[in-house]
């Protein structure tokens, strides 16, 4: 399975998931690839700092050219899930990618212009669904940096403008949490944290993020 994960505007938790997502699917006994696209090298630079620390377990990571098309070809019956991360404004490297994806997911926070980014890279996206082997990019928005307020009307409201516009939206979110940061520093995904610095509420969202990767696949 090779899950994209891909927008347009920086800042929106790109990296954070993909992370996050090869963390959990390492955990759950999968063959797993990372793969860093990103001239920043965001995904390469946790899993440095994962390694320097010695962290169990070990995150597989690779990092490709802007086109990785054909090493994702070569690659995907060798790993159960490769994991690309994309950087921002990437879209050649999102788009040739997504051609070859089983699951691209674009992040978002409910910032507007983070909403509309989103818009935008949708519509790049459904350009490519001739070229896709299923005849349509299986593209989802993933809701992040919602607020943890329980009777904030944010994320409804989000959902109902997105519903409009006919955009797929997974039912599992994540809010904006302090662990999250936290974690990157470390070279850690969030279910990894122990002690004082454990959130098992962020552990639990990232978990239903990767449970519905798997549902929707």
């Amino acid at each position: 399975m090779i899950i994209v994960v891909g927008a347009e505007k920086g800042g929106v938790g790109k990296t954070a998931l993909a992370t996050n997502l090869a963390a959990l699917a390492v955990a759950d006994n999968l063959e797993v690839l990372l793969l860093d696209t990103d001239t920043n090298g965001s995904s390469s630079a946790w899993v440095r700092i994962r390694n320097e620390g010695k962290v169990e377990p070990n995150i597989p990571l690779l990092t490709v050219s802007e086109n990785p098309q054909n090493e994702l070809k070569q690659l995907a019956s060798k790993y159960d899930l490769i994991i690309v991360d994309v950087g921002a404004n990437s879209y050649s490297t999102m788009l040739n990618s997504a051609k070859v994806a089983d699951m691209v997911l674009v992040p978002t926070g409910p910032d507007q212009m983070e909403v509309e980014s989103t818009f935008n890279t949708f519509e790049e996206l459904r350009q490519m669904d001739a070229k896709h082997k299923n005849g349509r990019v299986p593209a989802f928005v993933v809701l992040n940096q919602l607020p943890t307020n329980a009777k904030s009307k944010e994320e409804s409201a989000l959902r109902e403008y997105l519903a409009e516009s006919e955009l797929p939206v997974f039912d599992a979110a994540l809010r904006y949490r302090s662990v999250w940061r936290n974690s990157r520093r470390a070279g850690l995904a969030v279910h990894e944290l122990k002690g004082r610095e454990a959130d098992p509420k962020a552990a639990a969202e990232m978990r239903a993020i990767f449970a519905e990767t798997e549902q929707r696949a």
